[in-house]
């Protein structure tokens, strides 16, 4: 299985970071290849290296428009948006297949 390449940002509580980073880190195939805590600098971090999944932390009131700017820019991305404390999720893709959309059903269908 190929490597997936993630980037975690914009998480602001440290221990939810560290939660994520350490789910993650125990799966051989996922790649944390950054943590940034400030969302400003995801352009050029984008920009310099391929990132296969974005886990990021939205507030409450974050507009999808900023996962929207990002997916415009670079349209492989998922992005995981990590709603709070880290209860509630959103997951963000582009240019979805409907092969796609049973493969999410299917996973998440059933919990």
């Amino acid at each position: 299985m190929e490597t997936l390449r993630c980037l975690i940002s914009g998480i602001p509580q440290n221990l939810l970071s560290d939660i994520v980073l350490s789910i993650v880190q125990q799966h051989e195939n996922i790649e944390v290849v950054e943590r940034i805590s400030d969302s400003k600098e995801l352009d050029s971090i984008l920009k310099l290296q391929p990132i296969d999944v974005l886990i990021l932390g939205l507030k409450t009131n974050c507009s999808p428009e900023f996962c929207r700017d990002l997916l415009n820019k670079f349209s492989d991305l998922l992005i995981i948006g990590l709603c709070n404390d880290g209860r509630m999720a959103t997951v963000y893709l582009d240019d979805v297949s409907s092969h796609e959309i049973i493969k999410i059903i299917r996973t998440f269908g059933k919990r």
